[in-house]
């Protein structure tokens, strides 16, 4: 690999170099939704997260396996499902498609391979059988099947707890069958109007942590180099899976990285369903779009918590239209053709074109330090404001260097940055007039009078046309007319662009 990554392992709690399992490949397992509904915008910047890992991985030159799974069998189906007169089953596939959509429309690539916990039942009864024959797992008299904590060393590793610091029932059902209060369901008992699947202790169905062990070690073997998942599941699903993963293979450690990301925040608030402040990820992507969506997602870096609030929508908003501003104008230039060359100026843009390596460079190691997204963003605004500060200058766009160099700028936003944060692939025009749009929604929304997208273009025209009869003074007047409501116009040998403000 030409590239090295540094990154922050949840189990060490230190940023540590990326060594995989076996050299040019990496195995990597993320934790996807339980489906018995729309994901919420957390959900999304899970998903995001773990493509984003992806894509960098795969740039990188790794061939990554790289499954993520769905929960469709869990307390919260069932009881949707009796709740709907309908069997879990069809719950769960409804909402596997519906997922699916919104992971596709935030741009998300297809992984290796997407995992259901229904389709691992027999490989989680043969892992199940393993842990009891090393001792670490007993049956009760209700044929449920229980993993005894106080029998596996090292239990507490990854969230730092430890038996003694435990409060009984904190976060696990206690029961009298347990033998510490401290022990988790792998295997539970049929109830009627559940699902159930036969098993050496009778019919019933996983517990919840088996499920990802299983699906991994079937998938990918004993071990693998990437885990991620939400910060709310190390205790106990991920210290769970460690435990399970581990006495049932005999394999340590089970997972070399451990990746985990941070919560989202409304208002400086933490989401949850009692405050009623979650918001689903369709609402906001039919709303926003998944380019807006995505950018947002990334725009703090996945272990900081990222406050979603109408500034950071505004932020999100205003840099993409920096930044599709900056490649329409590119993609004019692009297929500009001059006679007139100038030494000067094309000495001026051909400095910039081998610039934009030092870029590439700079992008690629921000990706490297732990996947700082915020840093990829400064580089690419970095390259953003200078060829606006060239194309911008008197002259400038009038050498023949000036479509090369516009090539090499779309290069950079398209691939080297594109290929890696999954945005920037939009047609400009079209994607600067949704923009508008939202803009112009969201104006309205707050009880400021806004302007259409056709209303403006007819008072562009109506510019023009003074212009073009030399009234200077009506031309001035409508211009200061649109700025008066919100909307900014710029003259360019192009046309005239517009954008809200």
């Amino acid at each position: 690999m030409n590239q090295t990554f540094w990154l922050t392992n949840s189990l060490s709690g230190k940023k540590e170099k990326l060594e995989t399992i076996e050299p040019g490949k990496l195995t990597m397992y993320s934790c996807g939704p339980t489906v018995y509904g729309l994901i919420h915008i957390g959900n999304l910047r899970s998903g995001v997260v773990s493509d984003l890992f992806y894509r960098a991985f795969q740039k990188a030159g790794y061939e990554v396996t790289y499954v993520r799974n769905y929960t469709d069998v869990d307390d919260k189906i069932i009881n949707k499902a009796n709740e709907e007169g309908r069997s879990s089953e069809e719950v769960a596939a409804e909402f596997v498609i519906e997922v699916e959509k919104d992971y596709q429309s935030a741009h998300m690539l297809e992984p290796t391979l997407k995992t259901k916990a229904t389709e691992y039942i027999q490989p989680m009864i043969r892992m199940i059988e393993s842990i009891i024959k090393e001792g670490k797992a007993y049956v009760t008299e209700t044929g449920e099947v229980l993993f005894s904590v106080e029998d596996f060393q090292g239990y507490g590793k990854l969230s730092g707890k430890n038996l003694e610091e435990l409060e009984a029932g904190a976060r696990v059902e206690v029961s009298d069958q347990k033998r510490s209060p401290f022990d988790f369901t792998l295997w539970k008992p049929a109830k009627p109007g559940e699902p159930s699947w036969d098993s050496p202790w009778g019919k019933g169905r996983p517990g919840w942590h088996i499920e990802c062990s299983a699906m991994i070690h079937e998938a990918m073997g004993p071990q693998i180099d990437i885990h991620h998942g939400g910060e709310d599941l190390v205790f106990p699903h991920h210290e769970n899976e460690i435990a399970q993963s581990e006495a049932a293979c005999g394999k340590s450690p089970f997972v070399k990285v451990w990746l985990h990301h941070a919560f989202l925040t409304f208002n400086q608030t933490k989401m949850s369903k009692s405050l009623g402040n979650v918001f689903n990820a369709r609402t906001f992507i039919e709303q926003y779009g998944g380019e807006l969506a995505r950018w947002m997602l990334l725009s703090v870096h996945y272990r900081k918590i990222l406050d979603f609030s109408e500034e950071t929508i505004d932020h999100s908003l205003s840099a993409l239209e920096r930044l599709y501003e900056a490649k329409l104008r590119a993609t004019q230039l692009k297929e500009r053709r001059t006679l007139r060359p100038d030494p000067v100026k094309e000495s001026v843009w051909g400095e910039f074109v081998s610039q934009i390596e030092n870029y590439k460079k700079e992008l690629n190691e921000a990706i490297s330090q732990d996947f700082n997204t915020p840093e990829v963003f400064s580089v690419l605004f970095r390259l953003v404001r200078e060829f606006n500060r060239i194309q911008s200058t008197e002259g400038m766009i009038d050498t023949p260097s000036v479509s090369l160099a516009a090539e090499c700028f779309l290069n950079f936003i398209e691939k080297d940055f594109g290929e890696i944060m999954g945005l920037g692939g939009e047609e400009p025009r079209a994607y600067l007039k949704f923009l508008g749009e939202i803009r112009s929604k969201r104006m309205s929304t707050s009880g400021a009078e806004s302007l259409s997208s056709d209303e403006i273009e007819v008072l562009i025209q109506e510019r023009k046309d003074a212009r073009a009869s030399k009234d200077y003074a009506k031309a001035d007047e409508i211009r200061n007319h649109l700025l008066e409501r919100g909307v900014e116009i710029k003259d360019g040998p192009q046309g005239t662009t517009w954008k809200y403000v």
